[in-house]
């Protein structure tokens, strides 16, 4: 939870499921309601989520979205959204997604009384997401290389890291770096892409 949160205020998930896999709702407080948003040709969703989902009861909604296109997901939680706006009281709202093209929206509703924001990772929502020794170990050795011959995809970066340890770390230990990575921006990422930040 960051500074600026109230600790008992109601808030409220939306989760772009498409666009992002990694959901760890084990990090989230009492506070929180969720609703994961997925899109209409997802056919499979992991079983630690669903666990974890479970564990939350009725404060855990899933929305399978109709239809397929272009951002038919981010319509349906872009109305979401507008529904909350509607009611009182407001929750605080996160969107748990990787898509910049919500920005304009939230910096929209925020200046129309509404709180929301965009997060890449469920680590931003700890109060000072720590870098660690491994984080600072793969920013250093991925520093020396030429932006150009970074790795560009998260599953090629995940090789990388995994080979700057000589493959001595857990699968969920390189997509903490990564999401850890993501959360203090010194990576993002777009339509698949990684892009650096250092």
């Amino acid at each position: 939870m960051t500074k600026d949160q109230e600790p008992n205020k109601p808030k409220l998930l939306l989760v772009d499921f498409e666009n992002v896999q990694q959901v760890e709702l084990n990090r989230l407080d009492d506070s929180f309601r969720v609703i994961i948003f997925v899109g209409a040709s997802q056919k499979n969703v992991p079983i630690e989520l669903v666990t974890n989902a479970q564990k939350l009861g009725g404060r855990a909604e899933w929305q399978k979205v109709t239809g397929d296109g272009r951002n038919a997901l981010d319509f349906f939680i872009a109305y979401q959204l507008g529904r909350v706006f509607e009611k009182s009281p407001r929750p605080d709202c996160v969107v748990l997604s990787r898509d910049k093209g919500f920005d304009p929206l939230l910096k929209y509703l925020n200046a129309s009384g509404l709180k929301a924001r965009r997060i890449v990772s469920l680590q931003e929502l700890d109060p000072e997401p720590t870098e660690g020794p491994n984080v600072q170990r793969v920013v250093h050795l991925l520093g020396k290389l030429e932006k150009r011959s970074r790795p560009r995809k998260r599953k090629t970066l995940a090789q990388s890291v995994l080979a700057m340890f000589q493959k001595k770390l857990l699968r969920q230990d390189v997509a903490h770096i990564i999401d850890t990575m993501l959360a203090k921006r010194l990576i993002s990422e777009r339509n698949g892409l990684i892009s650096y930040d250092f």
